[in-house]
């Protein structure tokens, strides 16, 4: 009997320093990502500023082309009394980090409903997700690999952009 709980203790110590090292894990990839994503936004002067109505509302561009490969699109609407945004951070034509945004602001109201997810991102895949707020990320049936389509329907609407 000592022998199988010690056997069940050992097992649970396992497993319990496994998850808390992929947390941490986790937790340093997104601070590094962070970190590279504010020190570039920070070097931002914004090269092109667009406004589109691709997706049946007027949506307003910033886009930064930095010389160290790195690209961020910022991508704000409303429609009714929702405002959207959208931030797409990649390098060398990867996304890494990019964050979608809905605020529920009815007009002549100080009330707001907020909802935003960051997506971190390596080679294509998604790392790991944070999500604050009611939205999206409540429905069973949200695929958080949207955000891949997402980011590659912009770049396709970048090409369309007038310059």
């Amino acid at each position: 009997m000592k022998n199988h709980i010690l056997s069940l203790i050992l097992i649970t110590s396992i497993f319990s320093g496994c998850s808390k090292s992929q947390k941490e894990s986790e937790e340093k990839f997104r601070a590094e990502i962070n970190n590279l994503f504010h020190k570039n936004l920070s070097d931002c002067n914004t090269d092109v500023s667009a406004i589109t109505d691709f997706n049946g509302k007027p949506e307003f561009w910033k886009i930064c082309e930095l010389n160290n490969e790195s690209q961020i699109i910022q991508i704000e609407s409303h429609k009714d009394s929702i405002f959207y945004q959208e931030i797409y951070f990649s390098k060398n034509g990867d996304l890494i980090y990019a964050k979608e945004t809905e605020n529920y602001m009815p007009n002549n109201s100080f009330n707001q409903m907020a909802w935003n997810c960051e997506f971190y991102a390596r080679n294509g895949e998604l790392i790991s997700l944070i999500s604050l707020g009611h939205g999206k990320t409540e429905d069973e049936e949200w695929d958080s690999d949207i955000i891949f389509e997402m980011y590659n329907k912009r770049i396709e609407e970048i090409k369309r952009i007038e310059k």
